[in-house]
Order: structure tokens, then sequence, then C-alpha cells
């Protein structure tokens, strides 16, 4: 299923831009796999509780270009057994992502910033 952000691209030049972008975000379920790649220290990326700053913006004719940082939590589940030694404690994890909007209609793409 195509990507799309038309009420992020509507609120580019609105003081709630970041936002508006993170909620469309998770109500597309596009941060899912994004997240999941970006794990360095779990296993398994929780997507609950994501926080979204956006690092830069850059417009052209036909399109809007934003680079983000995202802080978010992963586990590594155990075996929930009695003797498991593993907590499921979170830990911290970061990411950037590049996503590029389309104007004339919303399309979006993300691209997993590698460090």
């Amino acid at each position: 299923m195509p990507l799309a952000l038309p009420a992020t691209c509507a609120a580019w030049t609105r003081p709630d831009f970041q936002s508006v972008l993170l909620a469309e975000l998770q109500q597309s379920g596009a941060l899912v796999l994004a997240l999941q790649r970006g794990i360095t220290r779990g296993s398994h990326a929780l997507t609950d509780n994501v926080s979204l700053m956006v690092l830069r913006r850059n417009e052209s004719a036909d399109g809007l270009r934003v680079k983000a940082g995202l802080s978010y939590f992963s586990i590594i589940p155990g075996c929930a057994c009695e003797a498991d030694p593993t907590p499921m404690s979170e830990l911290p994890e970061y990411v950037e992502l590049q996503i590029d909007i389309q104007r004339a209609d919303g399309a979006a793409t993300l691209h997993l910033l590698e460090e």
C-alpha cells in the first residue's frame, strides 16, 4: 500500500507541522517497519511512545523533504519463564529518517538514514 501524507503536506507552514507528521505516520502504520529496521539495542520495536523531532526541512516546486529524528523504545522479549534471567525492560532507540512528499498528491516515501 502506497504511503500518502496529505495532512502533513497541508501543514508544511503551520506551527503544528511536527505533530501532524508524527500523527499521520503513526496512523498509516509506516513507522513500524522503519523503527524495526533501525533497532540497535533490542529486537522488537515499540511504536506506541514515539517522539519525533524535525531536524531539517527543504522544499522544491514539486516536493517536500524532511529529515527527522525519532526516539522510541525496543525490548528483548524473553520466554516469560520463572527462571528466565532476561527482564522485559525497555531499551532506548534512535533513528533518523528522510521523508520525501510530493506536493501534488501527498505521496510519500521513507528512507532510513544510516549513521
